[in-house]
């Protein structure tokens, strides 16, 4: 009874409870110490929001096309003219919301996302009126850069998905040493993540969540030396499990796959890691100067790279002490995921990649289990079927790399057909019996 909602929905029956004599005063007083205080519903519409938002993006995007027409024909003068005129104009409604509408979400979102695209605009058109030299990669680094303070002077979440779009596109785009910037840009956006994530079921949250992992999940590909496969792969592990860490605490009573982005893309990229290494597992020839100095990059952006590795790594380690302290448990899958890889890869480089190839398999197949046995303890049909579709796709998967014949395989798909169909009739059952007790 965590949810807000339903919350007010139970303190407001209490009057008419009282009146009619169901329930005393200090029943009414407990009920309200159990559940806390009130949370007042928020003063304005989420549909006022996106009107806002869209509002805003639709009239910067008419803007551009009317200033598309006939643009050539313009001399200079008026072409530098027209396009500061959306920003000369944004400013201005920014200047305005800034000191008057700062409490309405529909007015600082929609002013902050018109006056990110207007600078983007006249970034763009100013360069091309006086053929300024430059590429999509300095146009992005120069439009993220100036767009940062839309993040913080009225804590506007729009300008902050466009932020991880585009510094996303920045990383992916721009080649090599320049790449590990990357982590900068991220730096000036997380104070805005945290501030704004650490409420349970929060659209703007689970917005800025949803969009960091997605965003970030590429940028790590952009940024990271495929040089380096036991420097990726394990980045890559630690990095899914912290992301789990962080989402247990942030997000510990959201309800829904949709408000835990964290924890949902940390099992979801697990679960893909987890079927390569399952297939085959990388190897690593280059030495630890490799790592700190970088393969192919130069030894500055090397030296950032293997810092933030190490960052994240430190990030892990404090994360599981600071969680068993707390709680006396630690997540036992996303949590010790980074050791399997870890061990695994040693014994690739000391023995072969046999026994890690099947300690991935059976990782895989243990996990599944786990979501079955959980989502049964906890009568969740969702944990069932997520624990049934790992276990399912593991055995699909390698059945591929076998030489079994097509009925026998076909055995197997119909008997896990008829597993999932058990298991979520056993359980529809039991939660409509308990259901009529």
């Amino acid at each position: 009874m965590s949810d807000s909602k339903s919350i007010r929905w139970l303190y407001r029956q209490f009057p008419d409870l009282l009146e009619k004599g169901v329930i005393d005063a200090a029943t009414v007083s407990r009920l309200k110490g159990y559940f806390g205080p009130e949370e007042k519903a928020p003063d304005y519409n989420l549909a006022f929001i996106l009107a806002g938002v869209l509002g805003a993006v639709l009239i910067g995007g008419g803007i551009i096309l009317i200033f598309a027409f006939n643009w050539e024909n313009l001399s200079k003068t008026w072409r530098t003219i027209l396009s500061l005129t959306p920003l000369v104009f944004g400013q201005l409604i920014y200047t305005y919301v800034f000191f008057r509408k700062n409490n309405s979400p529909a007015w600082v979102e929609s002013s902050s996302g018109f006056l990110m695209l207007a600078m983007a605009a006249a970034i763009a058109l100013i360069s091309q009126t006086y053929h300024i030299d430059g590429s999509l990669e300095s146009f992005l680094f120069i439009w993220m850069l100036l767009s940062v303070p839309l993040l913080y002077l009225m804590n506007a979440s729009l300008p902050a998905l466009f932020y991880l779009v585009g510094i996303c596109a920045w990383s992916v785009n721009v080649s090599g040493s320049e790449s590990v910037y990357y982590w900068f840009f991220l730096a000036m956006f997380v104070p805005h993540l945290i501030y704004n994530t650490r409420k349970v079921n929060s659209i703007r949250g689970n917005l800025l969540g949803w969009t960091f992992v997605v965003t970030g999940a590429i940028s790590w590909l952009g940024v990271m030396e495929f040089g380096l496969p036991l420097f990726f792969i394990l980045g890559v592990a630690f990095s899914l499990s912290v992301l789990y860490l962080v989402g247990d605490r942030w997000y510990p009573a959201a309800r829904g796959l949709a408000g835990r982005p964290f924890q949902v893309f940390s099992v979801i990229g697990i679960f893909i890691f987890c079927m390569m290494l399952g297939n085959e597992w990388p190897s690593q020839t280059a030495q630890l100067g490799h790592w700190v100095n970088g393969w192919n990059y130069a030894p500055w952006a090397g030296k950032i790279n293997f810092l933030m590795w190490i960052g994240i790594v430190v990030s892990w380690v404090f994360l599981m002490i600071s969680g068993y302290r707390k709680e006396g448990r630690i997540p036992p899958f996303a949590g010790l995921f980074p050791i399997l890889v870890f061990l695994g890869s040693w014994i690739v480089q000391n023995y072969g990649s046999t026994v890690p190839i099947i300690l991935a398999n059976l990782y895989l197949l243990i996990f599944g289990i786990h979501y079955i046995r959980r989502g049964i303890n906890l009568q969740n049909m969702t944990l069932v079927n997520l624990g049934m579709l790992f276990i399912s796709s593991l055995i699909i998967a390698r059945f591929f790399d076998t030489d079994w014949s097509y009925v026998v395989k076909g055995v197997v798909f119909v008997l896990l057909g008829l597993c999932f169909l058990g298991v979520n009739l056993l359980l529809s059952r039991r939660l409509k019996a308990e259901e009529t007790i």
